[in-house]
């Protein structure tokens, strides 16, 4: 990993150094100021040579038990300059995705933030999450009982939790048995997915299953999954015809044994598309059957009466996380 000087300017009041428990040390870094940086990690290692870019931020507050947020962005979402030279989405770079990892870093200041990069970005435009789904050139999943994705982003964390230890290691020059800084893959985790990216969410509700289900005597797959705590579903789509969202009732049965936070953030966008009908009866289907089934369900649809637009559909990121009126 290369190391810049902005990454020596914050990653020495990062750790803290001397004898800590486990399970703080797990869990917890004393008494750091805030770091506003976004990190951009180059080909983070996952599953049996899979690898993802990654944008990383601290949490602001050190000072708290820390939890980690994974986020899987959607179409046209990039690196800044990338969608600067785009003609058509560079009208959209504000919600590229290092500044989406600092709101992020805003929204949920306790926690870890780790932005996960498609493996690919077809057209420069086009998200697709080969390495945690099939996808076709426009992102649109071919959903499989199991793609070890679960296992893919539990090694993405290990890789991550990794380097920025070895990055400390080298800035402060300290012993690297004395750093405190969380295993990623061992805290509490809140798995986001904003329109194509809950594609990933998707995916990762097939290999519940098949985990807990099909396969319940092999721990390898579920290690991570008692970590999960919230999934959010921000307005998501893809260009496909179905399965925009999960509606089959026993992968959902599965889903909610799980007891995960289940939060649903739509916008008009996606659910009153007329040319995408659809998406709302799924999304529907996919609400409803959680409730009955009881899970911990909370929906909340944003600009109600307003027409559907991109630009709405880009400010549920900015929505989702705001106290409630």
């Amino acid at each position: 990993m290369r190391l810049n000087c902005k990454l020596s300017c914050w990653i020495r009041p990062f750790f803290t150094t001397g004898n800590v428990g486990q399970k703080e040390s797990q869990g917890r870094m004393q008494g750091l100021p805030p770091l506003p940086w976004p990190l951009r990690l180059k080909d983070v290692k996952g599953f049996e040579g899979r690898t993802n870019d990654i944008v990383y931020c601290p949490p602001k507050n050190t000072e708290l038990p820390t939890s980690a947020v994974i986020f899987f962005g959607g179409d046209v979402q990039d690196y800044p300059e990338v969608m600067e030279n785009h003609r058509d989405n560079k009208k959209l770079v504000k919600w590229n995705l290092e500044n989406t990892s600092l709101l992020l870093q805003t929204s949920f200041p306790e926690s870890h933030i780790v932005v996960v990069k498609p493996a690919r970005m077809e057209f420069k435009t086009f998200a697709c999450y080969d390495n945690f789904v099939p996808s076709n050139n426009c992102g649109v999943p071919e959903h499989t009982p199991n793609h070890s994705s679960l296992l893919h982003l539990e090694r993405l964390l290990q890789s991550l939790t990794q380097q920025v230890k070895d990055a400390a290691k080298a800035q402060v020059q300290v012993d690297a048995t004395e750093l405190v800084f969380p295993a990623l893959d061992k805290v509490d985790i809140q798995l986001i997915g904003f329109s194509k990216g809950c594609v990933v969410l998707n995916q990762f509700i097939y290999e519940f299953h098949y985990c807990k289900t099909l396969t319940p005597e092999d721990d390898s797959m579920c290690q991570l999954v008692s970590h999960i705590k919230d999934m959010y579903w921000l307005d998501g789509g893809h260009a496909g015809g179905k399965n925009t969202w999960i509606t089959s009732r026993s992968l959902l049965e599965t889903l909610t044994r799980l007891e995960i936070q289940i939060h649903i953030h739509v916008t008009p966008y996606q659910v009153n598309d007329d040319r995408r009908p659809w998406i709302r009866k799924e999304e529907k289907l996919f609400s409803d059957l959680l409730r009955k089934l009881g899970a911990p369900v909370k929906r909340v649809l944003y600009f109600e009466n307003q027409v559907p637009s991109l630009e709405n559909h880009f400010a549920v990121l900015t929505e989702f996380k705001k106290p409630e009126q």
